[in-house]
């Protein structure tokens, strides 16, 4: 079972500061639980591509830093390999990996990653591959392995598991509460890491140095002030045992202890009250607030000594933050009181005001003062950020608070505020309780509303929303302090996080603000203690880890399934026309914290990254024919974002439907279809037209005078068709006659009902029954027009029983009446 433990070099001059930073290791054990194959392991080594490989009497053994994938030749592959116990491997040029099977020699090839059988040519140099190709050192017989790391710390191993180190010219016994059984072989990555098998494990030593010095603090106790003065001391105050710890600000040595009387005791001495702030005025004067003891003003009265003078006559006793106005004010901020003020610094009585318009009812919980170069005073308060533009008369303030507004999406993302700096680019920021750290956006201080801009993307590197204080960088850039890491921001906003992993010891951090001292040495307060660093030490850079492709599966709409172990020799992939489902699994190659990294991936059709997280895996479900460009990126141990880009071309073939020459032919096929269904609809439209006339000059032939009969008949449309000339004379022989219908018709044309229906249909484009109507109705216009007869004797005259039904019939044909048809027409 993978076991994980950072040793530290624990000995007695440890507990006191020095400026040489120690030696330190990380020994991981890997075996069966982890996914390691066989307890029997042989040799290993890392191949070009960075990935680690073991050799086991269970097959070939590959690790990416996050899982082991064990590797066997398959039934028909033809390979002649008859087990899988590897004795022996060797990496050979080309990426081929030399293994030792029992007696006999295979390859296994990292392009396909197959077992194959050695070529004729291979077989003969067997010997000499298997000695100049070896990565292993040997720890058998007493043997020993020295290596030196990035730090220039030389170390060496031995075989049966003693670590030593060599520090200031002095070789010293590294302390591993762990026993070890016969190291045999062990063999150097390239990132610094030291591999070793025994017969039954697989270890990783990854050493580094401590990058912070803890102070000798004792007893140990939450850090509520951290203060530097003008005489090159800085000062440690704990909450715990209400003391004032004094020491030199050039070597860090501790000085004695500040006594309520005003000296500084060499042994241990408390202050007496729990001091949670100081300030230096311009007269050189200190101020220290407590809480709850008020305020306590410092004259000097010598080089180690102060005249003290103690004020609880005060708004409020609990006292957060201290800070002097340009015009000489001394301002207070309490966390219950509000802020306040007096210009009698000097006087044994103080008097302490509260300015006229602060919202002392809203906002009486204050933490921090910071003052702008233009006289605008910002108090961080439990309930908003107050802003205010600082006047000589302090009754004459007027104060803004900012808020958290639910409605409004530039608001302050948590009204509990706790700190506001400026960096050196003029950019104000306000560090929240739990809404992170926000960035006030524009220039106007001073406005009614102010817009903030939190720093919580994927690009960010705040791991947290809990900020516990804030501080500038000088040389450029922000510290943000949480309550269990550090992170930096430089002037970009992207940074890192330095954590457990960097301290090599799970911190907590007080609400002191960091403090920075000469040489770019930075102090730290804890919830039990305090450490100093270096501003390089915090800014080296974590190793840009190597992204590679782990393997590839390509999925078909049949759910058939095309793995690819070898993904990361391929640059591009293609998909087949039935392959639109793709999934890549990557992995950046930082053996040492695999775990703290974080993956994004994007398309080339895509701008945004899509950020993923500890997930290594990209998913693309239903590609559509083209040519993509995945690419993938990681962070590094430390959170920050690194240009390792690895890209794979995403060719997927169309179908042949969805091919040009395919689209070609449905188009063309298209526009036959359309062709073909105008054509017939003008055919139709055309014999329609033609029936219309043919009914209409029939039809005509009604209305003209009986004594042109034979002019008509010889000019009728239907004068060459027997059938049609018989139906037409029957009509106009029996058109008054209403008992005649399409039986009738048929036998005056010698025909069959089906037969006439059909013929009409043909020739004029209605039935029978229609033909007999509109006949009907043309001889009662000509009645209505040419004679005196009534509506009624109209009606008896064409055929019809019934006027009314006449009436409706001819109104449905002409759209009028036979009256309103007969007024017309005269």
């Amino acid at each position: 079972m993978r076991k994980n433990v950072i040793w530290t070099v624990i000995i007695g001059w440890l507990a006191c500061l020095t400026t040489t930073a120690q030696p330190l290791c990380n020994v991981v054990q890997y075996d069966e639980d982890d996914g390691v194959p066989s307890s029997h392991l042989t040799q290993l080594l890392q191949d070009e591509q960075g990935f680690m490989w073991f050799a086991t009497w269970n097959g070939l053994c590959r690790y990416d830093g996050y899982e082991f994938q064990t590797f066997k030749p398959q039934v028909g592959d033809g390979c002649h390999m008859t087990t899988d116990r590897i004795r022996n491997i060797n990496l050979l040029p080309g990426g081929l990996i030399l293994c030792q099977v029992d007696t006999e020699y295979y390859i296994f090839d990292l392009d396909n990653y197959r077992f194959r059988d050695l070529t004729d040519q291979e077989r003969q140099h067997t010997k000499e591959y298997t000695w100049d190709y070896r990565q292993s050192r040997s720890l058998l017989n007493g043997k020993h392995y020295t290596w030196t790391d990035s730090h220039q710390t030389q170390w060496t191993v031995q075989g049966d598991g003693v670590l030593t180190f060599l520090h200031d010219g002095k070789e010293t016994v590294y302390p591993l509460p762990v026993s070890f059984k016969t190291l045999t072989f062990v063999a150097p990555d390239n990132q610094g890491n030291l591999w070793a098998i025994d017969y039954g494990s697989i270890y990783r030593f990854s050493t580094r140095i401590q990058p912070v010095q803890r102070l000798a603090i004792e007893p140990r106790a939450e850090v509520k002030c951290l203060f530097a003065d003008s005489k090159g001391h800085f000062f440690i105050a704990t909450k715990d045992d209400k003391a004032v710890r004094v020491y030199n600000s050039m070597d860090h040595h501790l000085l004695g202890y500040l006594g309520p009387d005003g000296r500084v005791h060499q042994s241990y001495t408390p202050f007496g009250a729990a001091v949670y702030c100081m300030y230096e005025d311009k007269d050189g004067t200190l101020w220290l607030g407590t809480k709850p003891d008020g305020l306590f003003r410092l004259q000097p009265i010598g080089a180690e000594a102060y005249q003290i003078a103690h004020f609880t006559d005060l708004p409020h006793q609990d006292i957060y933050h201290i800070q002097e106005d340009r015009w000489g004010r001394l301002w207070v901020a309490s966390l219950g009181g509000g802020i306040f003020y007096t210009s009698q610094q000097k006087t044994d009585k103080p008097l302490f005001l509260i300015p006229k318009h602060y919202p002392k009812d809203s906002n009486a919980r204050c933490r921090y003062l910071f003052f702008t170069q233009n006289d605008i005073m910002m108090v961080a308060t439990g309930n908003g950020l107050v802003v205010a533009k600082m006047e000589r008369d302090a009754d004459k303030m007027h104060f803004l608070c900012h808020q958290r507004e639910p409605d409004r999406k530039n608001s302050l993302s948590c009204s509990a505020v706790m700190d506001v700096t400026k960096d050196r680019q003029d950019r104000y920021f306000v560090g929240t309780e739990s809404g992170g750290v926000n960035l006030i956006e524009g220039t106007d201080l001073l406005a009614e509303k102010l817009s903030f801009r939190p720093l919580s993307s994927h690009l960010s590197p705040l791991t947290s929303d809990v900020i516990q204080s804030l501080a500038t960088i000088k040389e450029g850039g922000l510290i943000a302090v949480g309550s269990h890491h550090v992170t930096l921001l430089d002037s970009t906003l992207q940074g890192r996080v330095l954590d457990a992993h960097f301290f090599n010891s799970d911190y907590r951090f007080s609400e002191a603000h960091p403090l920075t001292l000469s040489n770019n040495h930075w102090l730290f307060g804890l919830m039990d203690g305090a450490f100093i660093t270096t501003l390089q030490q915090m800014t080296v850079h974590t190793m840009k880890p190597r992204v590679v492709l782990t393997q590839i599966e390509v999925r078909g709409k049949k759910a058939e399934v095309r793995s690819t172990w070898g993904a990361e020799s391929l640059d591009t992939l293609i998909l087949q026309p039935q392959e639109r489902n793709l999934t890549v699994r990557f992995a950046a190659l930082d053996y040492s914290a695999s775990e703290r990294i974080n993956y994004a991936f994007r398309l080339s059709t895509d701008d945004q990254w899509n950020y993923i997280g500890h997930d290594r895996t990209a998913t693309l479900l239903d590609m559509e024919p083209g040519t993509y460009l995945l690419e993938i990126r990681s962070t590094n141990a430390d959170g920050e974002w690194q240009d390792n880009i690895r890209s794979i071309t995403v060719i997927v073939k169309p179908t042949f439907w969805e091919a040009w020459y395919g689209q070609l032919l449905i188009l063309l096929l298209v526009i036959g279809v359309v062709a073909a269904v105008v054509y017939t609809l003008l055919y139709i439209r055309r014999i329609k037209r033609q029936q219309h006339e043919t009914l209409e000059k029939y039809l005509a032939l009604l209305e003209e005078d009986h004594s042109q009969e034979s002019t008509a008949n010889s000019q009728s449309p239907t004068a060459n068709d027997p059938m049609l000339e018989r139906v037409m004379t029957f009509i106009e022989e029996n058109i008054s006659n209403g008992d005649i219908g399409v039986g009738d018709m048929a036998s005056a044309a010698a025909t069959s009902r089906s037969g006439l229906q059909r013929k009409l249909k043909q020739a004029m484009g209605i039935t029978p029954q229609d033909l007999l109507r509109e006949a009907r109705i043309k001889r009662a216009c000509q009645l209505l027009r040419n004679s005196n007869k009534t509506v009624a004797e109209v009606a008896y005259a064409c055929g019809f029983t019934d006027p009314k039904y006449f009436s409706r019939c001819f109104k449905q044909s002409t759209g009028q009446s036979p009256t309103e048809w007969k007024n017309a027409s005269e």
